[in-house]
């Protein structure tokens, strides 16, 4: 094998791939990277079995010819060297020279044949919708995905495709986020879980305005955007009601400036301990008071005003679930739509003048706690 690459477009593809390398593994090539020479392109892969990314650059083929090399060491050598253009050769079975600049690194690497087959998904069910739309949705609901491995279902995001629309769903038993955007062509419907993983390498594409291609075979799923694919198992396992956990009937509203209510929230939650993450919203007239006690730190307390006039009122929550909520949206302010002490609190999005956003639904539940 022997190419010649650009290295500021060899580095673009090559960063992506570092998120689904295994490096702890007991397989020792699920942490190298797969390099493919072959017509005027480098394909690269990586995976960790359950997440698997590739992708290509156009370089200037020498020789066809494939070699796996780690990937933290080989992407360290190609972002330190210098100049504009990198050199690569196997001039021995297993082993890649890299030249760039005045540099010349050697490295071993494992024959391809060693490198996992990668899955491919038949177009059982196929659809576009723009990146940009896709990578806010994610940054919405990402927070709610458990990490409790004990509840699989839970470990990722249910997407639904209706008519029209897009919509994601995560929640941790705790807490629950759910947004919806009309951004999607198509009359056909279909719903899956999408692990946590895939979620997260997805935010690490940069599209634009470029339409993500996705694709639904029996038991994997393809996003595909420009030359990268990443194709990830489905997560087996039935999604809760969620419906059924939105409060319909909190009827008191209280109005926020949203980077204030951040802001305190977060100086507040700096007096709770590590197990016990409470604090109290006492609501009254034109203003909420947060306060929290520990019998080892101390205590706090911050008056933050707001637009509410449901009567005196208080409310138990984690303070990191409701700072999830405030760094997840970009409005300048937010509502709560609230009942008792012991039902979840609901958050939602709003613009200056207080009403709903006009592009698409998002709420976010947070349970109550005890106080």
């Amino acid at each position: 094998m022997e190419i010649r690459l650009n290295r500021s477009e060899f580095l673009n593809e090559l960063a992506p791939m570092q998120g689904n390398v295994e490096r702890k593994t007991t397989i020792p090539v699920l942490s190298h990277i797969l390099l493919t020479a072959e017509g005027d392109q480098l394909r690269l892969a990586a995976t960790d079995l359950d997440v698997s990314l590739t992708s290509s650059v156009t370089g200037d083929v020498v020789s066809d010819g494939a070699v796996a090399v780690p990937a933290k060491k080989f992407m360290e050598i190609i972002r330190a060297a210098a100049g504009d253009e990198v050199h690569l050769v196997e001039e021995e079975p297993q082993w890649l020279t890299i030249r760039a600049g005045r540099s010349r690194f050697k490295i071993h690497g494992m024959k391809p044949d060693d490198f996992p087959t990668l899955p491919s998904v038949a177009e059982e069910f196929a659809v576009e919708i723009p990146f940009d739309t896709v990578r806010r949705m994610i940054g919405r609901i990402l927070f709610a995905v458990s990490a409790d491995e004990s509840r699989f279902q839970l470990n990722g995001a249910l997407l639904k495709l209706k008519a029209g629309t897009v919509e994601m769903v995560a929640t941790d038993g705790y807490r629950l986020a759910l947004v919806e955007s009309g951004a999607v062509g198509g009359d056909r419907e279909d719903q899956v879980l999408v692990p946590r993983k895939a979620l997260q390498e997805l935010l690490r594409f940069e599209g634009g305005s470029e339409n993500l291609g996705y694709r639904r075979g029996e038991h994997h799923l393809s996003f595909a955007l420009g030359h990268r694919e990443l194709i990830c198992r489905i997560l087996e396992g039935t999604f809760p009601d969620y419906e059924r956990v939105i409060a319909r009937d909190n009827e008191k509203h209280a109005l926020f400036d949203r980077r204030q209510l951040s802001d305190a929230v977060q100086r507040v939650a700096l007096m709770t301990g590590d197990r016990a993450r409470a604090v109290k919203l006492e609501f009254s007239d034109g203003q909420m008071s947060l306060s929290t006690a520990n019998p080892d730190l101390g205590e706090a307390n911050e008056e933050v005003p707001c637009d509410y006039d449901g009567g005196d009122f208080r409310l138990g929550v984690n303070p990191d679930f409701l700072r999830d909520f405030l760094g997840a949206v970009e409005t300048p302010r937010v509502r709560l739509e609230l009942k008792d002490e012991n039902t979840q609190a609901v958050g939602f999005p709003v613009d200056e003048e207080g009403q709903d956003l006009s592009e698409g639904r998002y709420l976010c539940v947070i349970m109550p706690m005890r106080i």
